[in-house]
């Protein structure tokens, strides 16, 4: 690991590893402000990190630290104000909207703490829409192999009104790996699940990098589920604010204590 210290001085991280798989994922020197004058909001200064291929990162911090503008712009649903953002080394940041449409098309999974799932759709139809919107035919055995994955092959059938909260992520999550994407990005995936259901959900995030190697990124409030991903990253005012590797759920609670956030988990710590 190595680390930088960017215009402005704030350390930064690297998380590259010579001769490891490269990067999917790459921030360098990104700034993006909100409004202008006096009552513009710096919400990622100068933030400078990747993300190495094939593995699973939660993304942690207090509020108002920069999380979901980072997640925005890391995966080409926002423009940082200035610097640079790469996807599998590809520069995004000066793609149109046609461009990146089809980066967040192809390339991109996500999955959010709602589901987004079309009421009047089957469990099969909502999971392989990213592939018609994407004008592209649907393989019968892949797109069964991945409900399969997430557990739902005897729900295939049914619509999102019957099924439990956590049948729902997972439909959002095979709806997700359906396109084969290089990096799946979650926002708060297991923020509204019970403990039971969200470590299920974080346990098939986990076999996606494990059996597939796709890139996992994860921005959570929750040590619990933090502690499930390869590396912690830790930001605070939009920038750079540590790591934790191989974390427990009590040092990633400990860690986001001193940065001023007290959260409570899906396990109940503090």
């Amino acid at each position: 690991m190595k680390r930088t210290t960017p215009r402005g001085g704030a350390a930064q991280v690297d998380m590259r590893v010579p001769g490891g798989t490269g990067e999917a994922v790459r921030l360098d020197d990104v700034r993006k402000v909100y409004g202008r004058g006096d009552g513009s909001v710096v919400a990622l200064d100068g933030l400078t990190i990747g993300f190495r291929a094939g593995t699973f990162t939660a993304v942690m911090g207090p509020s108002g630290s920069g999380k979901s503008t980072f997640l925005q712009c890391a995966a080409g649903l926002d423009r940082p104000t200035s610097g640079s953002v790469r996807f599998e080394g590809d520069e995004i940041t000066g793609l149109g909207e046609v461009a990146l449409t089809r980066l967040r098309r192809e390339r991109i999974g996500f999955v959010f703490q709602a589901f987004n799932l079309l009421p009047a759709l089957t469990v099969r139809q909502n999971v392989t829409l990213p592939l018609r919107l994407a004008g592209r035919e649907a393989d019968p055995a892949h797109v069964a192999e991945v409900i399969r994955r997430v557990g739902l092959a005897d729900r295939a059938g049914h619509r999102p009104h019957e099924l439990s909260g956590g049948q729902q992520q997972r439909v959002a999550i095979a709806r997700a790996l359906v396109t084969r994407p290089a990096v799946v990005f979650g926002d708060e995936p297991t923020g509204a699940l019970d403990t039971r259901t969200a470590l299920e959900v974080l346990a098939l995030l986990r076999e996606s990098v494990a059996e597939t190697g796709q890139t996992v990124v994860m921005v959570t409030h929750d040590p619990v589920a933090a502690s499930h991903a390869d590396q912690v990253v830790f930001l605070a005012d939009g920038r750079f604010a540590g790591t934790l590797d191989r974390p427990s759920a009590g040092q990633v609670a400990d860690r986001m204590t001193h940065l001023g956030a007290w959260e409570t988990g899906i396990g109940g710590v503090r």
